[in-house]
């Protein structure tokens, strides 16, 4: 075990102060945050237990905050992130950065052809080059190599428990 993370879930209000840090504090893994903020829960409910039965020194329970940071920390568990696989080229972009040139150029061949200079027929020129582009790229992508997962091009999902 790490003697650092066991100091500070045996003392968490002489590292931290409030619980809230727990959360923020860089360095500590998920399943760390947890023992701390359920040991820092268990204090206060001991000392609001205290309070009541009028055996306290006088000193203020925090329970409301460590359940709250505690609750927070709970429902970032499960929460999904969205990762770029780093394997995975960008076949969308590239189909739409060709398709954005593709459509300039065509808009500046229509707009010589009619005589009259127009920056509206080259700006939708592209726009429609950036969208059929795109399109492209998209259907293009999970035919790039045969035999490969049609996931390849798109968002790999990780949990943060999966990540500690």
């Amino acid at each position: 075990m790490n003697t650092h993370v066991d100091e500070l879930v045996m003392q968490p209000t002489r590292h931290f102060d409030n619980p809230d840090e727990v959360l923020t504090c860089p360095g500590l893994k998920h399943k760390d945050r947890l023992r701390i903020l359920e040991s820092w829960k268990l204090d206060a409910q001991r000392l609001a237990e205290s309070t009541a039965e009028n055996m306290s020194g006088g000193e203020e329970t925090n329970l409301r905050e460590v359940s709250r940071a505690l609750v927070h920390l709970k429902s970032m568990e499960h929460a999904p992130v969205a990762m770029l696989r780093p394997d995975v080229g960008r076949p969308i972009a590239g189909g739409m950065a060709i398709g954005g040139l593709l459509g300039a150029g065509a808009g500046l061949v229509a707009t010589a052809a009619t005589t009259t200079v127009s920056f509206a027929l080259v700006a939708q020129a592209s726009v429609v080059g950036l969208i059929v582009g795109g399109i492209a790229g998209a259907l293009r992508a999970p035919q790039r190599k045969r035999g490969t997962v049609a996931s390849k091009g798109r968002l790999q999902t990780q949990t943060q428990g999966d990540r500690s």
